[in-house]
């Protein structure tokens, strides 16, 4: 899946693309197969097939080509494989830090929360037994090291100096392929299971933890690739919860909140958040930064249905979603209905999640024992009657006095009540501080839903705040590539890896 960081600075807005999960939306924007095989540097014009030892299929985020890297195996862990390409600024201290980080910290933090331990397989009448999905990605790939591989690299882009864009590091899943040309595409295969990580300037000391965050990002959608997978299911998980489970990732690593993301969310930059903009329907939304809505919702609306969970289901809850039989909203039904046995549907998770975005705080329904969100997100409320929202999309507006919404009809737009205490009023006349109107329509796909608002003026008070200007900030911000190249989706991608798995 590809990535992208964006980073705001004091004069302009930059983007900083980061690829992930599965490169093969590129193969819509390629040119043809004969100028790649002629073009790979080391290797003569009819070489089709194996890579020498130390070398790897990597791709120029400039030209869009492939191209050959050769690379020093310059670590080893216990569970890792760390290479370097040559010449870079990598040395064999960073490179066993990096092992070293990987096999005590990363490996094991994301194992307990996205895989379940001990993974017996069938595969033509022989059984295996794999320790956790990780490993069974490692055979996936045709490898039997138990190692990922890890290739520390100068991404070709567009990087030459501080505020440029550059690619941070991505994970392809057609590596899981045999190594070569992917048949019927300009696409190419490392034949392992692996991540690539920039050097110049993603390898920075001094922020070296963001790093190995947007590593533990990654990583989790590699371990979601692989799940699919191992599960046979026919298509891979909806976009946004496997953006969701990544963004846990990034929490479960730094053992805190991204806050880059929960200020976006207070802030609303973009004024598009307050007009319904989150994650549920992908990048609907105009405008570069409209995107990094989806990134904050997600986040947010994951950490609340862990925050939501006693202890007992906290630890089990990403894994009861990676492993689900479903790759749709119905996977998370199947975990919220255990928090609440009456979250059982999709309608009355999303309502309680707005509620909670108005009133964090709430004992009932709120973002429990995280102080930090509880401080500091909120919602603002818009002007108007009336506002087109698209599946899952929800708007809010002050109430000024009883309100009277029309009975719902064969539509999905639903309407409640919100107060600063525990109330959540779903009966006309609502009277309550703010009427919560939204989209419950669980299909995704389906068209966009008028709904009415109070009418309501917002005070200035209330509105988005002036000092949120884009012009006051310089955060990074992960995302995929797809959303910047608009075309191609990873179930797509998911089902390229099928057609070929056999070849």
């Amino acid at each position: 899946m590809f990535g992208v960081y964006y980073v705001l600075t004091m004069k302009k807005q930059i983007k900083v693309l980061f690829i992930g999960l599965l490169a093969a939306v590129l193969v819509l924007l390629l040119p043809s197969c004969d100028y790649f095989l002629n073009n790979l540097p080391g290797k003569s014009n009819n070489s089709l097939s194996f890579l020498d030892e130390g070398e790897f299929y990597a791709q120029n985020m400039n030209t869009r080509k492939f191209y050959v890297v050769k690379a020093n195996l310059l670590a080893e862990g216990d569970r890792c494989a760390i290479w370097a390409e040559k010449g870079s600024a990598v040395t064999n201290a960073m490179a066993n830090d990096f092992a070293a980080k990987f096999d005590n910290v990363i490996r094991p933090k994301m194992v307990n929360a996205f895989s379940e331990k001990n993974l017996p397989y069938i595969n033509k009448g022989i059984t295996y037994n794999f320790d956790d999905i990780l490993d069974y990605a490692n055979w996936l790939a045709g490898r039997d090291d138990n190692k990922l591989t890890i290739l520390l690299l100068d991404i070709k882009d567009e990087y030459k100096k501080l505020g440029d864009t550059y690619v941070a590091g991505y994970f392809s899943g057609v590596n899981f392929l045999e190594q070569g040309r992917i048949s019927g595409t300009d696409m190419y295969s490392n034949g392992r299971d692996m991540i690539y990580i920039d050097t110049k300037p993603g390898l920075n000391p001094s922020n070296i933890e963001k790093t190995y965050a947007t590593f533990a990002h990654e990583l989790q959608h590699l371990m979601n690739f692989a799940s699919s997978e191992y599960l046979s299911r026919p298509s891979s998980m909806d976009l946004w919860i496997n953006e969701g489970l990544s963004s846990q990732a990034e929490h479960i690593y730094l053992n805190g909140n991204p806050k880059e993301k929960c200020e976006w969310f207070r802030d609303d930059r973009n004024g598009t958040i307050a007009k319904g903009n989150n994650f549920f329907v992908w990048d609907n939304h105009a405008g570069d930064m409209a995107i990094l809505d989806e990134y904050a919702t997600v986040y947010l609306f994951f950490r609340w249905l862990y925050l939501q969970a006693d202890a007992g289901l906290q630890e089990q809850l990403f894994k009861n979603i990676i492993n689900s039989s479903y790759s749709d909203y119905r996977s998370i039904i199947m975990s919220t209905q255990k928090i609440n046995a009456s979250w059982d549907n999709w309608e009355t998770v999303l309502k309680f999640w707005f509620a909670a975005n108005h009133h964090p705080s709430s004992s009932n329904f709120g973002y429990k024992n995280d102080d930090y969100i509880k401080n500091t997100i909120k919602v603002h409320p818009i002007d108007g009657t009336k506002i087109l929202l698209a599946p899952g999309e929800g708007v809010y507006s002050i109430i000024d006095g009883p309100v009277s919404q029309p009975s719902t009809g064969t539509g999905y737009i639903r309407y409640a009540g919100l107060d600063k205490t525990n109330a959540v009023n779903t009966v006309s006349p609502f009277n309550q501080d703010m009427l919560l109107t939204f989209n419950a329509n669980s299909n995704k796909n389906a068209s966009s839903e008028q709904g009415n608002l109070t009418g309501t003026e917002v005070p200035v008070s209330a509105s988005i705040s002036e000092s949120a200007n884009l012009d006051t900030h310089a955060e990074s911000y992960v995302m995929d590539a797809w959303d910047i190249l608009g075309r191609g989706n990873e179930e797509d991608m998911y089902r390229l890896y099928l057609k070929n798995r056999g070849n």
